[in-house]
């Protein structure tokens, strides 16, 4: 066996046991909660946020969590709540610590702030010393140096106070640190109709769900929420985690061994989760990209899928076939929830080598996004000229020839010239994506990249094409 086997068996070996002995532990540790629900308010009262609360609390008992559960509770109790809370927390020697709220909460210059019950609010100042920063609950539970900590908030309900931001801001996660949101940043979420809100709802169901990751919980939520309010709420989160742990287990209690993706690619991915978690994420996916799914009744499908972005969010184009389908996707923390018009959305996660894995038609369907050629990540603009073309066609043989690319108003046509026969072709650029109809069943789609080249495919991506740009332009 050679030196560098040796190393790299190793190092995956050690990285392994780290990520079993991290899971084994979570799941042997003690695991203590804080649910607060808040729905007698003075001014616009809640109808559900205390049977979520105990909702939560059921559900969290079941997975072994000890439980301080509140319910309207003022600011003295809220406070006494978190000190009590964190003084478990280390008296417990670590483990998995979650806080959980219902109720109304606001952001006030970027603070998120949750508000007790009794009071009178009467200016920022005011509902500031008479509310929770989340940041106290935040502090006791990092100050107990858990393993993991959990924070669930479900308090983006219609804000009755004037003068302060609607929704909640984001919390800066760590390796240590999952924070869920019952509705995107900045988003309002809906107190349900039923005896609980839909976020808690489908929360309380996963977690008593055996054998779900953290993650697959709140994925498993995302889908549910975002079904049963048509698309009108979706939850949020934000982690760096990736351990293994799981709420409930199936039959001996421990955690069940990690994959070994998980383990070995676990820093490439927390990396992954970072840059498109905080640094433009539309821009860091645009591009070009090869679909391969498989349909609910089991076929299976390819075409090819160009990402670009929209106002904050992202535009889908799919050609499978002769079939044209589009959709807006909009970011969940790791997750992106896309809707093309169906009941379900495809929901996608970010593997580690850049491609997408969704899932829909509610879990049955999967689709795959292989990245072909991204995007410049800064806005550029397409120049006019001509261009080298080099390609490959749909048989496997080679071509070469030339493109001129000029403007006409919005749209630009190209004129290429492969050997003895001529092309032409009318393209929309949008997101540094140019897409070319020219007259074949599917378009030219090509990314633009940072060096001026247009990187692309056709025939559903079975042709693919490279456009230089020449030195004489």
């Amino acid at each position: 066996m050679s030196r560098l086997l040796r190393r790299v068996l190793a190092v995956f070996f050690l990285t392994f046991s780290v990520f079993w002995l991290t899971a084994a532990t979570l799941a042997e540790q003690p695991r203590t909660a804080l649910v607060i629900g808040n729905a007698d308010y003075d001014l616009s009262p809640l109808a559900n946020s205390v049977n979520d609360a105990r909702a939560i609390a059921r559900a969290l008992e079941k997975a072994g969590f000890n439980v301080i559960l509140q319910t309207d509770a003022s600011r003295e109790g809220m406070a006494d709540g978190i000190r009590t809370f964190g003084e478990s927390l280390k008296a417990s020697g670590g483990g998995v610590g979650l806080f959980y709220y219902a109720g109304h909460g606001v952001q006030i210059h970027g603070e998120n702030y949750l508000l007790p019950i009794g009071g009178e609010v009467s200016d920022e100042e005011t509902l500031k010393r008479q509310s929770l920063a989340v940041s106290e609950a935040v502090d006791a539970m990092t100050a107990a140096h858990n393993g993991l900590n959990i924070i669930v908030l479900d308090a983006c309900r219609n804000n009755p106070i004037s003068g302060a931001t609607k929704g909640l801001s984001r919390i800066d996660s760590n390796a240590s640190l999952f924070v869920s949101y019952s509705t995107s940043p900045g988003a309002v979420a809906l107190d349900g109709e039923g005896s609980n809100s839909p976020y808690t709802k489908h929360l309380a169901s996963a977690i008593e769900t055996p054998s779900l990751s953290l993650e697959e919980t709140f994925k498993r939520t995302l889908k549910g929420v975002y079904q049963e309010t048509a698309g009108l709420q979706t939850p949020w989160m934000s982690s760096t985690f990736f351990g293994d742990f799981t709420f409930v287990e199936r039959g001996s209690g421990f955690a069940e061994m990690p994959n070994n993706e998980t383990a070995v690619t676990a820093p490439i991915g927390q990396a992954l989760a970072q840059s498109v978690d905080r640094a433009g994420p539309a821009r860091q996916i645009s591009g070009i990209y090869q679909a391969d799914g498989r349909n609910p009744d089991g076929s299976t499908y390819s075409g090819v899928l160009t990402i670009t972005p929209e106002n904050g969010k992202v535009r889908f184009n799919w050609w499978i076939g002769k079939d044209v389908f589009t959709g807006v996707g909009e970011f969940a923390g790791r997750m992106l929830v896309v809707n093309w018009g169906d009941k379900n959305p495809v929901v996608y996660t970010f593997g580690v080598d850049g491609t997408l894995e969704g899932e829909w038609a509610d879990g049955t369907a999967t689709e795959t996004l292989t990245p072909y050629a991204k995007a410049a990540p800064r806005e550029l603009e397409l120049s006019e000229g001509d261009y080298r073309v080099e390609g490959f066609n749909p048989n496997g043989t080679t071509y070469k020839g030339t493109v001129n690319i000029s403007r006409q108003g919005r749209k630009y046509t190209l004129a290429w010239k492969v050997g003895a026969d001529s092309y032409r072709g009318v393209g929309e650029f949008a997101g540094n994506v140019l897409t070319v109809d020219w007259g074949d069943t599917t378009p030219v789609v090509y990314a633009l990249t940072e060096d001026g080249s247009l990187i692309g495919l056709w025939a559903g991506g079975r042709g693919a094409e490279h456009l230089h740009p020449t030195s004489n332009r």
